[in-house]
């Protein structure tokens, strides 16, 4: 089953670092990363311990635990 929405960014999983990292829709898919929807993207609660760096802030990083 696939979420229906419309993905708006593209997240990639770092675990060595222990990362999430958020970035722009890419514009062709790749089975190393993930499409999210504005909903999902939203609710998305990282493993204990890793961080989510959102690139997409005006070429800032902000973390959140």
């Amino acid at each position: 089953m696939s979420c229906p929405d419309e993905p708006v960014a593209t997240i990639a999983l770092s675990y060595a670092d222990r990362r999430i990292l958020i970035g722009e829709l890419r514009p062709e898919r790749d089975p190393r990363l993930l499409d999210l929807c504005p909903r999902h993207l939203a609710t998305m609660t990282p493993p204990v311990g890793w961080l989510v760096a959102d690139a997409r802030l005006a070429g800032l990083i902000a973390d959140r635990h």
